[in-house]
């Protein structure tokens, strides 16, 4: 299936820790605490809704965990309008192991472009993948 973005990285670290990262999905105010002002969630496993705010930003980003199986896989989508330039988000990662120990990571989404060229959310969203693929092994 084709992307509208993918960022393919191996890391070293095993794919249940960047698993669980993923899963902790409240969590992601931790990895990325300069980007967001605030984040609260309802819920816990698929369904779990995050509400986020963005630093700089107004207006609130709301996600729901759509997927999650067997540390291989997790997805979820934006829900309901949100200030970023870009409706119908749906992201997917999809973990397998890597040499070493380590873990190949492909994150990937669709979505369309709303109120901005497309090859300026392409950016946005390459630079927001890497940016939190590395602070997940930061954090780990």
């Amino acid at each position: 299936m084709a992307y509208s973005v993918m960022v393919e990285r191996t890391v070293a670290m095993p794919r249940a820790k960047v698993f669980a990262y993923l899963m902790d999905f409240g969590g992601i105010k931790k990895l990325l605490p300069d980007m967001l002002g605030t984040c609260s969630t309802t819920g816990e496993g698929v369904g779990c809704v995050r509400t986020l705010t963005l630093n700089g930003a107004p207006g609130t980003v709301v996600e729901r965990l759509d997927g999650a199986y067997d540390g291989h896989y997790f997805s979820y989508s934006i829900i309901g309008e949100c200030p970023l330039p870009l409706e119908h988000y749906h992201a997917v990662v999809m973990l397998e192991d890597a040499a070493d120990g380590g873990c190949f990571i492909r994150y990937g989404s669709n979505w369309t472009a709303k109120g901005a060229p497309e090859a300026e959310v392409v950016a946005m969203l390459t630079g927001l993948y890497n940016t939190i693929v590395d602070a997940i092994v930061k954090a780990g």
